[in-house]
């Protein structure tokens, strides 16, 4: 799951996978569906002697993790699980023995749960249409009774001892009881998997000593809270396990299996069909870990990531599993084929802990009641009134700032410590706390109306907002805080990309420079940084990052739409210079910025991609006209770009003289990565804000109406996946693990979440878009499809997807390997 696990995790991960190939093939989990238990004693005492479970038990008590992070630790072997199908209640053991091990209670019971001798079980859940804990645990001198019901129990039935979570005069309390114990029903219930057995557990008067309590009485709230998110996080590594293989099944059936005498894997609308399973499946790796993550590290947020993983991958998990079985056809519903014990698990596993609703509605619910006081409050800490400082537990505190705090940071502080080749850079924690302090004694909060986007704005408002942008970049790389892992030489600071995201991170909520970072910084600055010569470098980048020069791509054609290499803009060497003619179009504010990148035709006789070239060029000269088009909801942001005899010197060519595909294709990359990006700062946007679904429904009224809160919890599902998938591919391409096309994956989630989410708002509007007050919501919507078209449609980004990552068969091109003068082109030739 993760591309950053060491080398003593991936042993531990690749010894559980071995283990696992020999154990439980996949005839013997078949065969398995016959057993009484699912499993054999025999095998998961080997899984205990591996460590299975004992990575949440700390080593004082006979456990340890393998990295210092036990939860992650954990996902790597539920990882395998989902990858093998594999039998064995992976889930609640280690939820037991961690109960056991936090409360110092019940020694003996822990130590033959490490050694795998003794099993016990999670009684957590209980029937519908209860939600929450019920069963009842009253004490009665030095005696617990309990009373009630839990189902779904796993392997209840192969037990010796049953955790019981329930209800003491109303406080949560947790007991430890033998399932031999007088009172107790186990009753087998029916499940879709072959090798996990689930039953109903009832308790009659089930008395126990008061010795079988773990931890005190009425006093584990926060301990279940905690366990529910563990058993949440791995189970969804276990299911993203079983979507992995699932899609690996499909991808090679799509390869071998040959219908009308081309395989499978030509077909461009399975190509397309598969770059979404791709996408889907990145996401929820993405997701997974980042619950993981929190949940390991004991985050404020830990409780949102994980209903976030299970609302996304409960959801996409048996959908993907689905979808691989109708590329498989129908060999895919039958049982000789392998396919149905993943979509089985990843089934069983949707239901467990809370389905996709039930934590779509948690993630709304979680939001309203922030709804109000949090907008007023988040405002109110971007004040300039305010610092911040240590506090306890490594936390922070805000306090009253003394004058003249407002510049807490000068250019030039604490980024690189010491001078020369042994220099160290500031730790990324250390740099955390430091941008948190200034952002928030320095920076006012994030108003969506600042930022820049396609809205139907006056143009002295929008010039207006273009200073203040610049005069916030300045403020940043007066601060120390633009340029982060840009090359000191440069006008950076040196760092790197974790530092990037650190300050990114701690940005949320507070207002940004955005039309000075995408496409400035990324992709322009970026193709500067891996192409440009040094007189480039040294002359744009820190004009860049002090908000001097805001640039723009010149790459789209009228004619040729997402076939940038298409393009016909000529470029034709003069002397020293070069002279262009053509038109770009669909470039975002044009009009009020300084330089472009441009991407022009310099060879016609040889294939396209062949004959291109990169230049620099400012875009208010003469020979060069920008109109403004206005779109369907009456904005004007969109440029199209003439450009007659436009006089560009040599020295600013970026690249090889027709080795623009290169640039190119780097070029692309960069934009497909967005805010991503190690060179920009765009921070996530406030989970509460005047634009998001919670403040709309909240205030027309709709909040309480049917599926509202689905829709609000759904849209905050998407904002958060979108940013860690980002973050995965970030990190993949940057450590090598995954090709740079991958971009391409970010950018097709990306343009579908973000199309949907514009369809959330307007339903969450109901008839309240009718309102002057939310007129804009219906413009919202009738554009919602920009996110699916700008910067390369989702068509084009599927294709890269499935030719270009998954190696699937290319399309057949007319172009391919003609001199550019002699491709066809609208019927014409030119």
């Amino acid at each position: 799951m993760l591309f950053d696990i060491t080398d003593d995790q991936e042993f531990f991960r690749s010894t559980t996978a071995k283990f696992l190939t020999a154990r439980a093939p996949r005839d013997r989990v078949r065969e398995l569906r016959h057993h009484e238990h699912g499993f054999a004693a025999d095998y998961w005492r080997g899984g205990a002697e591996l460590g299975w479970s004992s990575l949440l038990v700390g080593e004082e008590a006979g456990g340890g993790s393998i990295s210092g992070r036990p939860v992650g630790d954990l996902t790597l072997i539920a990882y395998e699980f989902g990858r093998h199908a594999a039998p064995g209640p992976l889930v609640p053991a280690n939820i037991v023995a961690a109960a056991l091990a936090d409360s110092g209670s019940h020694a003996e019971v822990l130590g033959d749960l490490l050694a795998g001798e003794t099993l016990a079980t999670w009684c957590h859940a209980e029937p519908a249409p209860r939600h929450g804990v019920g069963l009842d645990i009253r004490a009665e001198g030095d005696e617990l009774v309990l009373n009630g019901r839990k189902q779904p129990v796993e392997s209840a039935a192969a037990a010796q001892y049953l955790l019981v979570t329930g209800l003491c005069a109303g406080a949560i309390t947790q007991v430890l009881v033998p399932v031999e114990s007088t009172g107790i029903t186990v009753t087998p219930l029916g499940s879709p998997d072959l090798t996990r057995r689930f039953s109903a557990v009832a308790f009659d008067n089930v008395r126990v000593p008061r010795s079988a309590l773990v931890g005190e009485l009425g006093a584990a709230g926060p301990q279940v809270a905690r366990q529910v998110e563990i058993a949440v996080a791995v189970q969804c590594a276990e299911t993203v396990g079983a979507m992995q293989t699932g899609f690996d099944m499909v991808l090679d059936w799509m390869a071998d299996r040959y219908s009308f005498g081309r395989p499978l894997a030509s077909y461009q609308a399975l190509k397309h069909r598969t770059a979404d399973l791709k996408s889907w499946l990145e996401a929820a790796h993405a997701i997974a870990d980042s619950a993981a993550e929190a949940v390991d590290e004991r985050r404020a947020d830990s409780g949102e990531l994980v209903d976030v993983a299970q609302a996304f991958i409960g959801h996409h998990g048996p959908e993907l599993l689905q979808d691989c079985v109708q590329l498989h056809g129908g060999i895919g519903l039958t049982f000789e084929h392998d396919l149905h014990l993943f979509l089985r698990r990843a089934t069983v596993n949707r239901t467990l802990y809370g389905t996709p609703a039930q934590r779509r509605r948690r993630l709304a619910d979680r939001l309203i009641e922030q709804e109000g006081a949090s907008v007023s409050e988040g405002a109110a800490q971007g004040d300039r009134g305010e610092t911040v400082v240590e506090g306890e537990r490594g936390g922070l505190a805000l306090t009253p700032a003394g004058p003249g705090q407002e510049a807490a940071v000068e250019r030039g502080g604490p980024a690189i410590l010491g001078d020369g080749p042994s220099a160290e850079l500031e730790d990324v924690e250390s740099f955390r706390l430091r941008a948190r302090a200034w952002i928030r004694a320095n920076l006012g909060p994030y108003r969506p109306e600042a930022v820049a986007g396609l809205r139907k704005v006056a143009r002295e408002e929008e010039l207006a907002a273009v200073d203040n942008d610049r005069r916030l970049q300045r403020k940043l790389y007066d601060a120390g805080f633009a340029g982060i892992a840009i090359p000191v030489e440069y006008g950076g600071r040196g760092l790197t990309a974790a530092h990037q995201r650190a300050f990114t991170d701690e940005m949320a909520g507070f207002e940004y420079p955005s039309r000075c970072q995408v496409p400035t910084l990324s992709p322009c600055a970026a193709v500067l940084l891996d192409f440009g010569t040094e007189e480039q470098k040294r002359r744009h980048i820190p004009a860049m990052l002090r908000g001097e020069e805001i640039w723009m791509q010149f790459l789209s054609e009228p004619s040729g739409g997402s076939d940038v290499a298409g393009a016909v803009t000529t470029a034709v060497r003069d002397g020293d210079d070069w002279v262009l003619n053509g038109a770009k179009i669909w470039t975002t504010g044009a009009w009020y910025s300084d330089w472009a990148l441009c991407l022009a035709r310099t060879n016609w006789d040889v294939p396209k991609h062949r004959g291109l070239t990169v230049f620099i060029l400012p875009i208010h000269q003469p020979g060069i006209e920008v109109h403004q088009i206005e779109m369907l909801n009456g904005a004007r942001e969109f440029c199209q770009e003439f450009l007659t005899d436009v006089r560009v010197p040599d020295s600013d060519r970026v690249g090889a003289v027709d080795g623009g595909w290169t640039v190119g294709t780097g070029w692309m990359s960069h934009e497909r990565l967005l805010s991503a990006s190690p060179y920009v700062t765009v921070p996530a946007k406030p989970a509460l804000s005047d634009r998001s679904p919670v403040e709309i429904a909240c205030r027309a009224g709709t909040v309480d109406e049917p599926g509202v809160r689905d829709l609000i919890g759904e849209d905050r599902m998407l904002d958060v996946v979108g940013t860690a998938l980002q973050r995965r591919l970030g990190t993949g391409m940057a450590t090598g693990r995954i090709p740079d096309q991958s971009a391409a994956i970010g950018r097709l989630f990306r343009g579908i979440a973000e199309a949907r989410r514009g369809t959330i708002e307007f339903e969450v509007a109901g008839d309240a878009v009718w309102d002057e007050e939310y007129g804009d919501i219906g413009d919202v919507f009738l554009m919602r499809q920009v996110s699916c078209i700008g910067g390369g449609t989702t068509e084009m980004a599927r294709n890269v997807i499935s030719e270009r990552v998954l190696g699937m068969p290319r399309e057949a091109r007319s172009d391919h390997n003609v001199p550019f003068r002699d491709v066809p082109r609208g019927g014409r030739r030119s």
